[in-house]
């Protein structure tokens, strides 16, 4: 039997050919996995021609296993089949919707993965790409994929040419929750993510990126907020074309503009007075910045102000700073320059948390719940929270205050 934990990912082919015999059998016996309703909600297109890879190569940020493999497979999500079936039998299809979207997403996934445990128990290499999701526009032009499909997956196959290695993987108690979810203090994350980070390699990705950590390379480098943002819209934008109406995301998330209107909501936290900055969007909570009043450290805001607006401005070096202005009683405008450097780093992590399910269109009920959940080793982290929950709350009734308080008290 294959011993999945040696798994490796194979980048390297030989250029041996992989058979349509073996490769039918691979496809037709992975069909046999799990699918919603028996439906069978995908297709796979399989690439042998050397022009065709070469189109597709640079959708997948021209790695070189794809032009080098004898054979690409894209797995694609497809409810185009099941709505001609419907068609033509005189039934009335109603497919073009997120759920069939999300349908057909995870029966391609689940085919995917079987075909590649089988494959690679037949001794083939194969390479998953992740990147297919990043330019669908591309593919889906490439290999002119109709209304109602979409490139969800692909892998490179072929006879190894490598030995290739075996990645590491998080520890059981990294992803195991008896009954219920646990949430994950520092000591679980400690558990978690401690052998990673002590990896040699791991070091390595940090010292070359410049950065404090390994977090720190995925949050700010590879998976970055401002490209995942970009990403998706590009993606709700694909998804539309081919007749998926309902959105991933929301009109919340399109590319945020310089300057947002904002709402001033001050709270006590134990026993210090704090403010909260909530930038809005169409009258809706779409960020909040918080701090410290009447401090050396803090923020200074007269007690009549309580609208102003949270400017968004790029710097040379191309990192990002946020500045609140407001009007004064004179008519001069006011800019306190850099919110989130006047914040303890700690509570700035916290609110940027916040801010991405807010922007990302999440129900507020939802998002005061997430906040409620949140239990932290603090008790003046919990305080907070329990004062940002309170100011959003406020927010629920068609994007307007609940009242005309604006002064939000918690013990």
């Amino acid at each position: 039997m294959y011993d999945f934990s040696k798994r490796r990912s194979i980048r390297r082919y030989k250029t041996e050919d992989v058979c349509d015999d073996l490769l039918n059998s691979l496809l037709m016996r992975a069909s046999h996995t799990q699918t919603m309703g028996n439906l069978q909600l995908y297709s796979v297109v399989v690439t042998r021609n050397q022009d065709i890879k070469r189109q597709l190569s640079p959708a997948h940020y021209n790695q070189p296993m794809v032009t080098q493999a004898p054979v690409v497979l894209t797995f694609c999500a497809d409810f185009r089949r099941t709505t001609d079936w419907a068609l033509q039998r005189n039934a009335n299809p109603g497919y073009d919707n997120l759920l069939s979207f999300q349908n057909a997403c995870t029966d391609t996934l689940l085919y995917c993965q079987t075909f590649c445990n089988m494959a690679e128990e037949e001794g083939l290499g194969l390479c998953f790409l992740g990147t297919t999701l990043y330019n669908s526009d591309a593919i889906i032009d490439i290999l002119q994929l109709p209304v109602l499909t979409f490139p969800v997956a692909t892998i490179t196959l072929g006879w190894p040419n490598e030995e290739g290695k075996v990645s590491d993987r998080l520890p059981l108690c990294a992803i195991r929750h008896d009954e219920v979810y646990r949430p994950f203090n520092a000591e679980r994350i400690n558990a978690s993510y401690s052998e990673r980070e002590a990896l040699e390699e791991s070091k390595h990705f940090v010292e070359e990126n410049h950065k404090d950590n390994l977090a720190q390379v995925f949050t700010d480098i590879r998976y970055s907020a401002d490209d995942n943002l970009n990403i998706s819209v590009a993606l709700d934008g694909a998804m539309r074309r081919q007749g998926f109406q309902g959105s991933l995301i929301g009109e919340m998330t399109r590319q945020r503009p310089e300057s947002l209107e904002c709402d001033i909501v001050r709270f006590q936290n134990k026993k210090e007075r704090w403010v909260a900055f909530v930038g809005l969007w169409k009258n809706r909570p779409y960020e909040i910045f918080t701090g410290i009043l009447d401090d050396d450290d803090g923020i200074m805001i007269p007690k009549s102000v309580s609208k102003g607006y949270i400017v968004k401005r790029l710097l040379g070096d191309g990192s990002r700073r946020y500045d609140f202005q407001f009007v004064n009683k004179r008519g001069y405008k006011i800019t306190i320059e850099g919110l989130s450097e006047r914040f303890n780093p700690e509570y700035w992590n916290y609110a940027k948390l916040i801010s991405g399910v807010l922007r990302y269109g999440m129900p507020l009920e939802r998002v005061i719940a997430l906040i409620k959940s949140l239990q932290l080793d603090s008790d003046n982290i919990n305080s907070w929270t329990s004062g940002v929950a309170k100011a959003l709350k406020r927010y629920i009734n068609g994007g307007q205050l609940e009242d005309k308080d604006t002064e939000t008290q918690e013990d």
